[in-house]
């Protein structure tokens, strides 16, 4: 399984994500493991100041094994 760190965007009062936006350079970023992910998403968090961007772990859809 691998998690991905997600960067979102407050848009028309809805979360969406980079790629949906086609914000090239936000698009998610792979990690073997929730904890390394949830690290960079901490990191992104003290790196972010804009409450209008906001960053998740999430274990997409297609990597699942179960």
């Amino acid at each position: 399984m691998k998690w991905f760190l997600v960067v979102y965007f407050w848009v028309a009062g809805e979360w969406i994500s980079a790629e949906q936006l086609g914000h090239d350079g936000w698009y998610r970023v792979g990690h073997a493991d929730v904890e390394s992910c949830i690290q960079a998403q901490h990191e992104f968090t003290e790196w972010n100041q804009d409450p209008l961007k906001h960053a998740s772990c999430e274990l997409l859809p297609w990597t699942r094994s179960d």
